[in-house]
């Protein structure tokens, strides 16, 4: 097992922590508790908690926890009968800290975490004081006549769920050499990410996230609808784009974000997991952005 210590980021003091959120188990990791300012960290798709830590020293003033989605990390996973949705993820983040007791909390959402992070301000507009989505501008989406393929898709892939279980891995270099292959991020980045990310069995190292979310979705959002949820976001957005990523090549990124009646962007170079790769100057960002 690689840990945390053995890394070359540095990290603030961390307290594992287990929630359980509808029947489903929540692990996430906290730090500063206690403090004032709190703050609900939300990785991407596949990554979990860890991708998180490298940002935490850049954010000392903060009550800081970072989870686990469902069917990621160490979080308990959904049953095979059940798909992960934009607006279940979302109802799971608020419940979470409703769960930590937070009645009002700034929400920090990487890629699909960012994603996720307006329809949460959307739907609890009085308990999320601020979103910063980084290197995230809105899911991808497709056009309503889309439908019935995408159900159709989908519904045939949750008929051969076997398709998509985890190969085996002679040793953990080799899962992060996987992941290397997946993503331009820096070594470290994705060593951090693999350690929470494995299970060891008698054959050898598997993913140990749920492999339904390699199920093709049911349902997309229409453009039109993410441009409506977008234009009802009241609190203040801080959107940082990486600049080698694929999200600011995106043609919809700039209409999109057009559509945030209170956003500050920041450019910054890196690649997509640039909090982790680079976390002082992303950390800079939102300190003065949160003014802590």
């Amino acid at each position: 097992m690689i840990k945390i210590s053995d890394l070359k980021t540095h990290t603030l003091a961390t307290t594992p922590i287990e929630l359980t959120v509808n029947g489903l188990r929540i692990s996430a990791l906290r730090t500063g508790q206690g403090r004032p300012v709190k703050i609900l960290c939300v990785h991407g798709w596949l990554d979990n908690a860890h991708s998180f830590l490298p940002l935490w020293p850049q954010l000392p003033d903060a009550d800081i926890v970072a989870i686990d989605l469902p069917g990621h990390g160490r979080s308990g996973h959904l049953s095979d009968c059940v798909q992960y949705s934009f607006t279940g993820q979302s109802q799971t983040i608020l419940n979470i800290a409703s769960n930590l007791g937070w009645n009002q909390f700034h929400l920090i959402g990487h890629s699909l975490g960012g994603c996720l992070a307006p329809f949460c301000a959307v739907a609890a507009s009085t308990a999320v004081q601020s979103i910063t989505l980084i290197d995230a501008a809105g899911p991808q989406t497709e056009s309503a006549d889309q439908l019935p393929v995408r159900l159709a898709g989908s519904f045939r892939d949750l008929t051969r769920l076997d398709h998509f279980n985890s190969r085996y891995y002679v040793d953990i270099e080799a899962t992060i050499e996987a992941r290397l292959r997946a993503n331009k991020m820096e070594y470290h980045s994705a060593r951090l990410i693999v350690e929470r990310q494995l299970t060891r069995t008698d054959k050898g190292y598997v993913w140990s996230f749920d492999r339904k979310l390699r199920v093709a979705s049911a349902r997309y959002f229409t453009e039109q609808q993410l441009h409506a949820v977008l234009k009802a976001v009241e609190c203040p957005v801080l959107c940082i784009l990486a600049q080698q990523s694929f999200v600011i090549n995106n043609s919809a990124t700039r209409d999109r974000l057009d559509k945030i009646r209170n956003l500050t962007l920041c450019e910054l170079p890196g690649n997509h997991h640039l909090h982790m790769d680079t976390p002082e100057p992303v950390g800079g960002q939102i300190r003065y952005f949160l003014n802590v």
